[in-house]
């Protein structure tokens, strides 16, 4: 940025570019954007004013805040704070600016604000980020920006979890930074707190902006003001500038405050009469409630609710009218419950209920029948109507004051209320009255007030739409107060008084136009609205003199903040913070539409303060924590909240940086490929890595030393064909080290054409001595018949040569060995060299030079034929390979066809002297015999299951095919070489590229063999068969042994993770599972240990066959391997060629990295099949994954399962037992594995750890019992079996069949009706589902088949035999596969692509809600079907569902086999538990097992000390209708007096409140009447008086509670004794919440 001479000079005394030469005075708006044409570079100095250039000049050499009213730019010195400092910002430096705005709406006005201000990166923050999710995220952010303006929450977590260090920041900007009062727990003051505290080496500067610099009620107490600036300050570390009134009064326009009355409002008969009606409909509401004493919880919230909605309409009439009231009732009838409690402005969410909808609707046809005229609901702009009780009086003077408001142009005005539901009534009101039509209405509340209809969206077009006039009249609520850029008004009405002197000020700057007006409607018959107003004028005097003189330097007390650090990382949190960290990692466990984890907290009174206590969900590692004594119930919470934060990082349940685990960024897994077959997509580079496949060591090793004899390991190649009609050339393989054992006899089919065969057996022949020149003969024969199959142009020309470059073949070729003609000699199987049949074929004429090749050809002799190239021999010309010029072919000669010669007739009918004519060849010695021909073949893949490639479409020939060659056409090449030759030939690469595979695989076998002696145990085949991948189309793969081992592995995994971490939730060990075993982990530990040479994804190209005598062209090195591999990439991104078109000198090959994932699991599965449990889990130890256990592991399961032993009790054990069909030693796993997540009443702990081991084990059984009945079924098709089986609604239905349900300990009615409709639907006669809808399924129920299958596993020690019995048992129906169906998603995505249709899932979000819209679009098909669930993964399913019906009753099916028809025509093979070859864990007896104290079932007070009471309350409970059994416990209780002292203390949770306050409180809550305290005895002297007191509550329309107190020297204390104990039965009988 260009730097003028004069700032350069005047930044020389202070660092700041700041000078009085470029202040222009100008009147503009808060953020004082210029709208003029800008210069190249944003100067905001150029329309800055003079105070605001002082200010900002001070706050360069210092922290402070800056105090001034709304209107008067305090952004725009922000703005010139931050271009001053620009220097420490600029990139490419790393520090940044942040800028802190506390709501959304005014981060993005800020954000714009400094956009068009100054010339700096500027990043906008506000909510929840799905982009934003970790450090590198964050790290991208800071390396963009150089300003980020964020609400306050965003900085709280990155600094807490350490995503943007606090180093980074050096300038800190708090918009409205009033909110970071000492006694708040805002998140400005936790991030000052937390800085502070760690006392940072550089801090950075701190500039906070506020109208009121104290906020709240604080100033009207004596003494608060300065209080609360110096508190302020003390939190900020910065000191609070303003600027005098007369500085300001050119800038800003002050308005005049104006007062109007109404009333005085007296209550009517009218009135009375309303509300006697509305009293009277809720009573009867009340009434309907159900008097099922065991739901209490949910009785009280309904009860809470319909009082909220009674107020709330009641406040309505008084405020409004009757009018009022009917649009509130029916607003609140219109929105869902979600949007009710946003209306309502509840602190809690209350489930909707029918009685609050039927009591709003009853209210809402009162309302409407008071508003009717003859028999029709009046209009509401009809003039009658604007009285009483229609309006209120209070509205009519709003109306007065609007009409008679004189007319001016840009007229605005902003209407503020106190209630989101006045605000909305009120709009329609004045939006309906038409003789307002001038005054165009809308409201603003608010995107915190939960409202669909006011989004950020909706927010920004209704502020909008007020700046441009299309509306000029807002009613808002406190939203329009602070900070959002709204218009500047000449009417601002305060409808409802300000709560605050800090909303006084900010609802009066909204009012700057001259001449503007700040109007409060005042009760003239309420004299405290009046003294109310007087002193927010009083205490706003009160601050201005306190800034500029100081009275007091004392500060509000302060705790000091607690943190806990993790010093590894840097991370930090405060006590603060940790609340809401705590709620974020509760909501993070494992939940469902039934069961929302929470955590509880319950606070007591302790001798030294407050105590609170956490209780967290069933399904949490930690089941409490417990604080210390506090001075308050807010400070216990957070002392208790940062302790629990310690222990959950302690046990790993919150990472490093102190965040849940559930929490962490996007799994590396879905940066992985998902697919391994076809045609890549796009750059080759996007598609996989560049690897090297491994060659044979035992073919690499050449011979050097020709001076000596050379001796080569030799094997005969026998080949046997099917059917037995052809004849080969007997060949052998010779090479220089033996081959492996596993090798030597090698055994394989080659397909070829015509359904034909052929059997290949390697026979182990001994050593075979060559000389030198027999060497060279060899390799000369080799160079020659592998030019003749792969390079047959070479031999069109008169002259071949071989044997040249011998030396330069061998240094080129990565293989060493010899296919030669052999003589097999019966006896021994030994072999010696053909080498009559090589040297013939090398003595061919091609190979001579020409001068040898020289005599005449014209004059044949008796036996000889004339050919193209000269006379030869008969003998010479059968069983050798000729060229045809006129077809551009080669043919072997089969013999000569005496009887037929030119004049002979063809095929074609005529002679083949005419034939030819036809052709332009005149023959020239038509009389010479044809030559009886076969054309040389074309190489082909022969490891392709060419049986079902061509089913169906080829058919067995009995003759070989052959053609009629006149002899002069001809060129004679190759002497001796005849079409028995060309028959082995063929076979030879695709036997070598078997072998070279296989060999790999037994050095793999070796490699393994020698780090673990398990290795040994499997077999060489298999390992072979784990390290091919379905691309190499031979006929076997690697799917079937990975879908083994993707099994096993999860297994056995999942159990180490189970055993070595118990405190871990199952969310947290299926993560951590994952975490191992995905795609991404075992890809870094294969090629770790280099597995990716050995894996074999190409299908074999005979074309590319490379071996001594022909090295493969492309000689790719370092320098040369970018270029090569850079141009197959691009040669496919342009035609579509496969990677394997071009192979290098090194075999470099493109992998998947989820192929070599892929192939870690198929080599587990390879040890599973050969070797069994035990070699697998050595091999995964060799790889890196450790899962072995002891039986100490095991031990400490059966000890802590003991803790579930309380709840024998509640199951019927034996019946549960017989059910399962296995007789448990250890109950407490029986017990657990039927404890649902939200029963919480034992201690903590449920079924679900033993769900994640139950589902882990019935997966590893379920696939190797597929594997073992179906070993013809394709691996998709056993894939998609396994997941039929393991299906939770297939567990389910065995859990109903079972009975499992009626044992399931739970305390959510919602799942227990769910449960009761899905047993009633599976119960139905099948006559009789048709008529009833499927009612979803509840996840419970499989769970508990998962989690008692889990539970056996443990029980017997890890015995598989057992669990595999009674898998059996369950499963019997499961896998008859009677009622087989694919996943919808599955089946709707195969159904369109066999017919080319474009299927594409829509998924939107409305709240917890998923909306999933499937698209089906093709040729004739437009189809679009939509379902939604709280479950994405439902919402799909249900989609997919519907659209898969709609397409079947179109008529559209699919055309391949059905699984279930595979199944059906399949050989069903005997099961097997495929590899258990481990021994069960001797356990630790049931009695050998310490029983421990049960866990506490109410919140613990064994850490603190309670005040107790001698005597506990009497109870008398007065009922005629009450129960016996429930007076007789209470009469029990009473004589447990003295056990239930400290119980009796119970109230102490409210710390701080009188026992009296809080049963008041409760039966306000209840909707009961106020309790009644009555004296019933007095006694002693009146200098030692004692007073007895009594309560009497009517906690129902029949039930009256009177307790009594124990005698007392004052009759408050006696009163409250007495309150204490009603508190004690309240709580004890379940009306009571114990939690916050």
């Amino acid at each position: 940025m260009a730097v003028t001479e004069l700032e350069v000079e005047s930044s020389q005394g202070v660092d700041c570019p700041i000078t009085e030469a470029h202040s222009v005075l100008s009147i503009v708006d808060e953020g004082q954007s210029s709208s003029s044409a800008q210069s190249t570079e944003k100067d905001p100095r150029k329309n800055a004013r003079q105070y605001q250039l002082d200010l900002c000049k001070i706050a360069v050499e210092e922290n402070i805040i800056v105090y001034l009213g709304t209107g008067c730019g305090k952004t725009h010195i922000a703005v010139l704070l931050i271009y001053a400092l620009g220097h420490l910002i600029r990139k490419p430096q790393k520090n940044i600016c942040v800028f802190l705005a506390p709501t959304v709406a005014l981060v993005q006005q800020q954000a714009k604000v400094i956009k068009e201000s100054i010339d700096f990166k500027v990043g906008t923050y506000g909510g929840r980020s799905k982009r934003l999710k970790g450090h590198l995220d964050w790290e991208k952010e800071i390396e963009q920006y150089e300003i980020l303006v964020m609400i306050p929450e965003i900085l709280l977590r990155n600094l807490s979890h350490c995503f943007i260090r606090r180093e980074l920041i050096s300038l800190l900007i708090f918009d409205e930074c009033h909110h970071a009062q000492a006694r708040s727990n805002h998140p400005y003051t936790q991030i000052m707190k937390a800085y502070n505290k760690l006392n940072i080496i550089k801090p950075p500067r701190i500039f906070g902006m506020t109208a009121s610099p104290i906020v709240g009620k604080g100033a009207s107490e004596e003494g608060s003001v300065s209080k609360c600036i110096n508190s302020l300050e003390k939190i900020l570390d910065a000191k609070v500038y303003s600027v005098e009134d007369t500085d300001l009064k050119c800038f800003v326009a002050s308005p005049e405050v104006k007062i109007y009355y109404y009333g005085p409002v007296t209550k009517n008969i009218s009135s009375s009469h309303i509300l006697k009606n509305l009293e009277e409909i809720k009573r009867q509401c009340i009434s309907m409630l159900s008097k099922n004493t065991e739901d209490h919880s949910r009785r009280r919230s309904i009860k809470k609710m319909l009082c909220r909605l009674h107020d709330n309409l009641i406040f309505c009439l008084e405020k409004i009218g009757l009018w009022g009231a009917l649009q509130a009732s029916r607003r609140f009838l219109s929105v869902d419950y979600g949007e009710r409690n946003e209306l309502l402005e509840a602190e809690e969410n209350f489930n909707g209920d029918l009685l609050c909808d039927n009591y709003l609707a009853k209210a809402a046809s009162f309302f409407s029948s008071h508003c009717m005229r003859d028999g029709v609901e009046m209009d509401i702009s009809s003039v009658d109507v604007l009285k009483e009780p229609f309006f209120s009086k209070k509205l009519l003077c709003l109306i007065r004051i609007l009409s008679n408001f004189r007319l001016q142009p840009n007229m605005k005005c902003i209407v503020f209320v106190n209630r989101i539901v006045v605000a909305q009534s009120l709009s329609y009101i004045l939006q309906n009255l038409k003789f307002l039509a001038s005054w165009k209405c809308g409201f603003l509340v608010g995107v915190h007030s939960g409202m669909k209809s006011m989004s950020r969206k909706n927010m920004k077009n209704i502020l909008e739409k007020f700046r441009s006039g299309q509306l000029n009249l807002l009613v808002a609520t406190k939203v329009g107060e602070e900070g959002l850029d709204i218009q500047t008004c000449c009417l601002v009405i305060r409808f409802d008084l300000p709560e605050t002197v800090a909303s006084f000020i900010q609802s009066r700057g909204r009012a700057r136009m001259p001449q503007s007006e700040y109007a409060f409607l005042v009760n003239s018959g309420n004299n405290k609205e009046l003294a109310l107003i007087e002193n927010f004028k009083t205490d706003e005097d009160r601050m201005n003199k306190e800034i500029f003189v100081r009275t007091s330097s004392e500060t509000f007390a302060d705790t000091e903040e607690k943190l806990y650090k993790v010093d590894s990382s840097g991370a930090s949190i405060t006590a603060g913070y940790s609340v809401s960290l705590i709620h974020h990692y509760c909501a993070m466990l494992p939940h469902d539409e039934y069961f929302d984890p929470k955590p509880e907290f319950y606070f007591f009174d302790d001798e030294d303060g407050t105590v609170c206590h956490i209780i967290f969900p069933s399904n949490s590692p930690l089941p409490q924590v417990i604080s210390t004594p506090e001075p308050s119930i807010e400070e216990a919470k957070r002392i208790a909240c940062l302790k629990a934060c310690e222990q959950l990082h302690k046990i790993g349940a919150l990472n490093d940086y102190l965040l849940p685990c559930q929490d962490i960024g996007i799994d590396e897994e879905s940066m992985l490929s998902t697919s391994d077959s076809g045609v890549c997509e796009g750059s080759i580079l996007l598609r996989g890595e560049l690897h090297e496949m491994l060659i044979p060591a035992a073919l690499r090793q050449p011979w050097t030393n020709l001076e000596n004899s050379v001796y080569l390991n030799s094997y005969f190649i026998r080949t046997i064909p099917c059917p037995e009609d052809r004849v080969y050339k007997k060949f052998g393989f010779l090479v220089k080290a033996p081959l492996p054992k596993e090798a030597e006899r090698m055994k394989l089919d080659l397909q070829l054409a015509h359904q034909r065969s052929v059997s290949i057996e390697l026979i182990p022949s001994g050593l075979v001595e060559f000389n030198k020149n027999e060497i060279l003969q060899a390799q000369n024969f080799q160079e020659m018949f592998l030019k003749i199959i792969l390079h047959r142009s070479e031999f069109v020309s008169e002259r071949v040569q071989l044997g040249d470059s011998n030396d330069s073949y061998k240094a080129c070729s990565s293989t060493f060995y010899l296919l030669l003609p052999v003589i097999l000699n019966d006896d021994n199987n030994k072999i010696t060299v053909d080498w009559k049949s090589i040297k013939r074929c090398l003595s061919s004429p091609i190979f001579r030079n020409p001068a040898e090749n020289a005599g005449s050809g014209y004059s044949p002799l008796i036996g000889e034929l004339q050919l193209a190239n000269g006379s030869r021999n008969e003998d010479e010309v059968v069983n050798s390979l000729v060229y045809a010029p006129y077809k551009n072919a080669f043919f072997f000669v089969a013999d000569i066809i005496a009887e037929k010669n030119g004049y002979s007739t063809s095929t074609s009918g005529a002679s083949h002297v005419d034939h030819f004519k036809t052709l332009r060849i005149q023959l020239s010695r038509p009389e010479q015999p044809l030559l009886k021909a076969k054309q040389l073949f074309s190489l082909r893949n022969l490891l392709h299951d060419r049986k079902k490639e061509h089913s169906g479409s080829e058919t067995r020939e009995s003759e070989e095919h052959f053609f009629e060659v006149p002899p002069e056409l001809c060129e004679l090449k190759i002497i001796g070489f005849s079409k028995d030759f060309g028959s082995t030939i063929s076979l030879l690469p695709s036997i070598m590229h078997r072998l070279e595979n296989l060999l790999v695989a037994i050095e793999l076998k070796h490699a393994l063999s020698t780090s673990f002696p398990e290795g040994a145990e499997v077999t060489a085949d298999r390992v072979l068969e784990a390290l091919t991948t379905a691309k190499c189309m031979e006929r076997f793969s690697l799917e079937r042994l990975e879908v083994l081992g993707d099994a096993f592995l999860k297994y056995v995994v999942g159990r180490h993770l189970f055993l070595f971490h118990d405190a871990l939730d199952e969310g947290e060990l299926t993560r951590r599972r994952s975490n191992i075993v995905n795609n991404s982990n075992l890809f870094k530990m294969a090629t770790r240990n280099n597995l990716q040479v050995y894996i074999r994804d190409q299908s074999f190209d005979p074309s590319q066959f490379y071996a001594l005598g022909h090295p493969c062209p492309v000689i790719c090195s370092k320098g040369t391997e970018n270029y090569i591999h850079s141009q197959v990439g691009s040669s496919e991104k342009a035609n579509g060629a496969k990677a394997n078109d071009v192979r290098c000198s090194k075999c470099h090959h493109w992998l998947h990295r989820k192929t070599i994932s892929d192939v870690v699991e198929a080599l587990v599965g390879a040890f599973l099949v050969d070797s069994g449990f035990k070699a697998a889990i050595s091999f995964l130890r060799w790889i890196g994954i450790t899962v072995d256990f002891d039986s100490s592991h095991v031990n400490n399961i059966y000890v802590k399962s003991s803790e579930y032993l309380s709840l024998v009790a509640d199951v019927d054990i034996p019946s549960l037992e017989k059910l399962i069909g296995y007789l448990f030693q250890h109950k407490g796993l029986l017990l657990q594995a039927f404890v649902h997540p939200s029963y919480n009443k034992h201690g903590g702990g449920c079924y679900q750890r033993l769900e994640y081991l139950g589902d882990a084990v019935l997966d590893y059984l379920i696939t190797s019992y597929l594997y073992s009945t179906y070993p013809k079924l394709k691996p998709g098709q056993l894939t998609d079996l396994r997941s039929v089986c393991v299906d939770n609604k297939s567990f389910a239905n065995v859990a109903v069949q079972r009975s499992f349900h009626k044992f399931l300990l739970c305390d959510s009615s919602n799942l227990l009706e769910a449960i009761d409709k899905y047993v009633g639907f599976i119960e139905t006669p099948s006559s009789e589902d048709h008529m009833i809808k499927e009612p979803k399924c509840p996840k419970v129920l499989g769970d508990l088949v998962e989690s008692s299958v889990g539970a056996v596993l443990l029980d017997n020690g890890f015995n598989l035999e057992r669990v595999w019995e009674i898998l059996f048992s369950f499963l019997d129906p499961v896998m008859i596969f009677s009622s087989f169906q694919l996943h919808p998603v599955r089946e709707l995505q195969e159904l369109c692509q066999s017919k080319n249709w474009q299927v594409v899932f829509r998924r939107s979000q409305d709240g917890s809600t998923f909306s999933v819209e499937a698209k089906v679009d093709g040729e004739g098909i437009k189809l679009s079907t939509c379902a939604t669930n709280i479950s994405r993964k439902e919402a799909k399913k249900v989609a997919a569902q519907q659209a898969i019906a709609e397409l079947k009753h179109r008529g559209y099916m699919h055309k391949s086999k059905t699984v279930e028809e595979v199944i059906k025509s399949s050989c069903k093979m005997e099961a097997k538990l495929i590899g258990y070859n481990e021994a069960p864990i001797n356990s630790i007896p049931p009695d050998a097992i310490e029983s421990e104290p049960s866990k506490v079932l109410e919140p613990s007070r064994s850490n603190f000390k309670l005040k107790k009471h001698k005597e506990a309350p009497l109870i008398k409970l007065l009922s005629k209708g009450l129960h016996s059994s429930v007076a007789a416990a209470i009469e029990q209780d009473n004589e447990n007096a003295e056990d239930m002292s400290s119980d009796s203390q119970i109230a102490g949770q409210w710390c701080k409140k009188t026992a009296k306050s809080v049963l008041h409180e409760v039966c306000a809550d209840n909707s009961w009447k106020a309790p009644i305290y009555e004296c019933v005895k007095e006694e002693g002297p009146s200098h030692q008086k004692l007073f007895t007191f009594k309560v009497v509550l009517e906690i129902e329309d029949s039930k009256n509670l009177e307790c009594f107190g124990e005698p007392r020297g004052r009759k408050k204390d006696a009163a409250e004794h007495a309150a204490e104990g009603a508190l004690w039965y309240l709580q004890n009988t379940g009306f009571l919440p114990t939690r916050e």
